[in-house]
């Protein structure tokens, strides 16, 4: 029997996930927050859809600065929660590659690193490109691979795992981290020509179990090779995390890692 797709496994660990994530990876999502809505454009009156809006921080701050905001996620549980947090927000459980709105609907779209999670993200871009209105606004943020953290529980798989367990296929995690990448879909979509910027973020946690707490709690993509493994492999793992970490310890606890992200910006030509 065939094990489960990208999307099916993705859907699960959110909905696993939904009540106790922050959706901000501690300290870091929002330093993003006010760029992303900066290059976006969000502003009263202005209609802006929220693209894997997770559990509604971004929306909600997009909402405070006046935007009429409209929160998409794939996921039922996390938009439950949305909703249950933020509760004067429109959250709706809806498909990135079949947006259902009319077209030229928006103003604005967002999508805060989400696109690495779209099994074929060139239909969701032509998706925003369909809902949003000409000389509409696209924005979004993707991680990069020079962080600290990706650096970290790299090394541990890599070491310590088997990397040949069957998982389900998915898309690059940094595709959208490149330019040139970033540029030729969104040319290809319909989209002008974008701008970039790179935002230099850090995480900080209190101790070096923070940062396992974060790998297994606040990301999907990441846990799935690790526990796909062994309970031998996977604790060789974990300690290779712990003492990997120690090594971004400061004043003896609090850990700070580098987590570098690209925010990208293009209207709809």
């Amino acid at each position: 029997m065939a094990g489960p797709t990208f999307r099916e496994a993705e859907l699960a660990g959110w909905d696993r996930k939904a009540a106790s994530y922050d959706g901000t990876l501690g300290t870091i999502t929002p330093q993003a927050v006010g760029p992303l809505l900066d290059a976006a454009g969000a502003a009263p009156g202005r209609r802006l859809l929220d693209l894997a809006c997770g559990t509604g921080a971004v929306a909600a701050e997009a909402a405070r600065r006046g935007a009429e905001v409209l929160g998409l996620d794939f996921a039922p549980a996390m938009t439950a929660e949305a909703r249950r947090r933020h509760p004067g927000i429109d959250f709706r459980v809806g498909d990135a590659e079949a947006i259902p709105l009319p077209d030229a609907a928006m103003d604005t779209v967002i999508c805060a690193f989400g696109m690495l999670h779209m099994d074929r993200p060139e239909r969701v871009l032509a998706e925003i490109a369909r809902v949003l209105r000409p000389g509409g606004r696209f924005a979004m943020t993707a991680w990069t691979p020079a962080g600290d953290f990706f650096a970290l529980v790299g090394a541990a798989v890599n070491a310590h795992a088997d990397t040949t367990v069957p998982l389900p296929p998915a898309p690059p995690i940094f595709r959208f981290a490149d330019p040139a990448e970033c540029r030729s879909a969104l040319l290809g979509a319909g989209f002008g020509e974008p701008s970039f910027r790179q935002l230099d973020l850090l995480w900080t946690g209190d101790g070096p179990e923070a940062v396992l707490a974060l790998l297994h709690g606040g990301t999907v993509r990441t846990p799935m090779i690790i526990e796909a493994q062994a309970p031998e492999a996977r604790a060789q793992v974990e300690q290779a995390v712990l003492r990997g970490a120690e090594r971004y310890a400061r004043d003896g606890r609090t850990v700070t890692l580098r987590w570098p992200a690209l925010l990208t910006m293009a209207g709809r030509a």
